[in-house]
């Protein structure tokens, strides 16, 4: 009985004739170093400024030093801003207190940012409400880190 083989042809994609065309074409892009196997290759992802930027987002960032900016985690869905900040304003002075919602399903995601005015209270803040219970749930709070801290440590993690 004889098989048939069945060549399976790979096309190249049309380059573009200029850089400033291919970002035009293709906003994101991997770029792979050339010589390297499939397998063991690393690839960059490069996102253009218009995509990464959050200017157009529509509430205004409030300027405050990093260490007066607190992550709480393991929020229950029931929790409410006026539940967070009655349980976080015995601490100090709340400026901002972010709730943050799913969109979709219109309830919290089970993580909040809050503010304080100094770092001395933000300090307080977590020695009060780490690993204490709120609506039923165990909390954490801990300092916010920024988003390039983040990507710092994520990519140390992949190397």
């Amino acid at each position: 009985m004889a098989t048939a083989a069945l060549n399976h042809r790979i096309l190249p994609l049309r380059s573009p004739a200029s850089a400033r065309e291919a970002k035009r074409q293709y906003p994101l892009v991997l770029s792979i170093p050339k010589g390297l196997s499939y397998g063991a290759q690393k690839c960059n992802l490069h996102i253009p400024q218009s995509l990464s930027s959050s200017s157009s987002s529509s509430t205004p960032r409030i300027p405050s030093n990093p260490s007066t900016k607190l992550f709480v985690s393991g929020l229950s869905f029931r929790t409410t801003e006026e539940s967070l900040r009655n349980a976080f304003k015995n601490f100090g002075e709340l400026v901002q207190v972010n709730l943050v919602m799913d969109k979709i399903a219109k309830r919290p995601r089970g993580f909040a940012f809050i503010t304080y005015a100094t770092e001395d209270e933000s300090k307080r803040a977590i020695e009060g409400m780490h690993g204490k219970f709120l609506d039923g749930r165990v909390i954490f709070v801990e300092i916010a880190k920024s988003r390039s801290e983040l990507r710092q440590g994520s990519m140390e993690n992949l190397t």
